[in-house]
């Protein structure tokens, strides 16, 4: 008699295939997959937020590389006066703006409409509060008008309420947490145009989290120390920028 043929749950299975697709960089798949582990109702573990964190970001990254390349191609056309190229440039540039804006309403429907209102306290709700405001931060990366203006309000109002969750539950040394606190002063630095409001940021988190780290265990050193790395090299960028003349 041959062996009986093994089966996992939807959402384990969902996983297995994420990873797969993630290592074969095909984000689409990655993102339909972890939707799936989504709609499966099962609170996600900390490795699934952040392979759905992952899977979107994939499908950001490319995408917003080629907005910033587009825009700069016809900036160039214009100063050129080639106005047919630059009519050109313009129209791939919305085209992408659109595909964009598609994945950001996806991922906002996906933690408004399901994961937040029945988030965990504390290190769940965080997580996806940071991730809220960070999409909402991208809209206000790529949209104009009307649309930027409400997207940059509602950045603001996440990420104050993401760093409220974070002070009441995380300590100062948690990687999310402190992914929350580089995010904010990123969004204060990139859409606000605020070096200065950036780096207090910055520099209160990490005044913080050097106290506590002295005589932490090496494993919550290691954790935090990227994001430690990178927020000091922001700090110092930041500070030179907004010092006076």
């Amino acid at each position: 008699m041959g062996r009986k043929k093994q089966t996992l749950p939807p959402e384990e299975e969902a996983v297995v295939l994420a990873n797969v697709a993630e290592q074969a960089q095909r984000y689409d798949d990655m993102v339909t997959y972890m939707k799936d582990r989504v709609k499966a109702g099962k609170a996600l573990a900390r490795e699934e937020r952040e392979m759905l964190a992952a899977a979107f970001k994939g499908l950001m990254s490319s995408r917003r590389f080629a907005v910033r390349v587009a825009k700069s191609v016809q900036e160039q056309e214009e100063g050129a006066e080639k106005e047919k190229n630059a009519a050109l440039a313009a129209g791939y540039l919305s085209k992408v703006r659109l595909e964009l804006q598609g994945i950001c309403i996806q991922v906002l429907e996906i933690l408004e409409g399901i994961l937040l209102p029945k988030a965990e306290i504390g290190e769940p709700k965080v997580f996806y509060l940071k991730m809220q405001a960070d999409y909402y931060r991208y809209l206000a990366e790529f949209l104009e008008g009307d649309g930027q203006r409400e997207a940059v309000a509602s950045a603001a109002e996440t990420y104050v309420a993401a760093t409220v969750e974070a002070e009441t539950h995380l300590m100062v040394t948690h990687p999310v947490r402190l992914g929350v606190a580089l995010n904010h002063a990123v969004f204060q630095h990139t859409v606000l145009k605020d070096p200065a409001a950036a780096a207090q940021i910055v520099r209160d988190s990490l005044e913080l989290a050097a106290r506590s780290l002295e005589g932490m265990p090496k494993e919550a050193v290691r954790d935090s120390q990227p994001l430690v790395s990178i927020m000091q090299d922001n700090l110092k960028m930041w500070s030179d920028e907004a010092a006076p003349e």
